[in-house]
């Protein structure tokens, strides 16, 4: 069996499904990629042994199969790939890569040496209520600005994920960031894997189906089979809308290139002994920042101030890089004066950020 594809077409559906290869050493299938024909339609299948990502294209001109190959060979050659067109040539146990050259890969069989299918998800038709239509570009503004609060350590697993609602919410122990983007009506957790797989797809408009156990998403060329395996009612929405609504006596604006280039500089004199705490001082005559030793600061002037008041913070510099770093505009506008924290807004994106304990300890 022989099917033939324009290499690009081929390059773009490697491409997406890699990112579901999590090739995890104890879990053989997510090593491997899936690839399929049935009724003139191809269709590469990637897993991290959650989630299931297919990529599909039609009015493929081949006879019914399926086959595994192992993923990151396959993508990686079709990848250097610079003839016009590709054939795959399925024989003798075998898959041959035929372009600039002649490229044969073995099968991986399973336990009773057959050719290895990946499980099947989903009953076809599929017939799932719909409950909203997602956009890839919102799916890529969330991720530039609530991907840096997403908790890194499974001791609250909610907290790894995105609480998507009426609003998009992440957070951890030290920071917090909304986004005023409408997502379900009913609140659901997507996971960090699933929003940075719908990030990746090539059509703007996601439809979302509700399994009951499961969400698929689905585009004219993809679908992500994305199991819920954590419940929105575990996220902590109460405490973290209780940190949003922190009341803050001032404000000021400043340019945010400028503070970034502070930061760069100051870290480099940010030692171990300071657990990467540096001074927020809040001047008559602008935001001073300083490392804690007093060895490097500089004044980064306001160009607006409400409710001016001498308040000095003392906060993680790389966490507040992280935070100023997802703002899109120039301009980067902080809230202070509560002892606990500070807030950074901007349109519909409210950040906050713990401030740390001025202890030697």
């Amino acid at each position: 069996m022989e099917v033939k594809l324009k290499t690009k077409e081929l390059q773009s559906m490697v491409t997406e499904a890699i990112e579901c290869v999590s090739n995890n050493k104890l879990i053989p299938l997510t090593s491997l990629m899936n690839v399929k024909v049935k009724d003139n339609k191809l269709t590469l299948t990637a897993t991290d042994a959650t989630n299931y990502f297919y990529i599909m294209r039609d009015k493929v001109m081949c006879d019914d199969f399926e086959v595994s190959v192992f993923a990151d060979l396959f993508t990686k050659l079709i990848q250097k790939t610079t003839s016009e067109d590709v054939s795959l040539v399925i024989e003798n146990g075998a898959m041959t890569v035929k372009g600039n050259g002649s490229y044969t890969m073995e099968l991986p069989l399973d336990e009773n040496g057959q050719v290895i299918h990946f499980p099947k998800k989903l009953d076809e038709p599929i017939n799932l209520p719909q409950i909203t239509t997602l956009k890839r570009s919102t799916v890529k503004n969330i991720l530039a600005v609530n991907r840096s609060s997403l908790a890194q350590t499974i001791e609250v697993p909610a907290l790894t994920e995105y609480y998507c609602g009426e609003e998009v919410i992440t957070g951890d122990h030290y920071k917090v960031c909304s986004t005023a983007i409408k997502v379900f009506d009913e609140p659901k957790l997507i996971s960090s894997t699933q929003m940075d797989l719908l990030g990746v797809v090539s059509d703007e408009n996601i439809t979302v189906s509700d399994g009951g156990s499961y969400l698929l998403f689905e585009t004219e060329h993809e679908m992500l089979y994305a199991p819920n395996e954590v419940s929105a009612d575990t996220f902590p929405i109460d405490a973290i809308k209780s940190l949003l609504s922190t009341e803050f006596d001032s404000k000021c604006t400043v340019n945010k290139k400028t503070v970034l280039n502070v930061l760069d500089r100051l870290s480099l004199f940010v030692s171990p002994y300071d657990k990467k705490g540096i001074y927020l001082t809040f001047t008559r005559d602008g935001l001073m920042i300083g490392n804690k030793k007093s060895s490097g600061s500089e004044l980064v002037p306001y160009s607006a101030s409400e409710n001016f008041k001498d308040f000095v913070a003392l906060i993680d510099i790389e966490m507040l890089k992280s935070q100023v770093n997802t703002i899109a505009e120039d301009d980067l506008t902080i809230k202070y004066g509560s002892d606990i924290a500070i807030e950074i807004v901007e349109n519909n994106i409210t950040e906050i950020i713990a401030l740390a304990k001025d202890t030697e300890e």
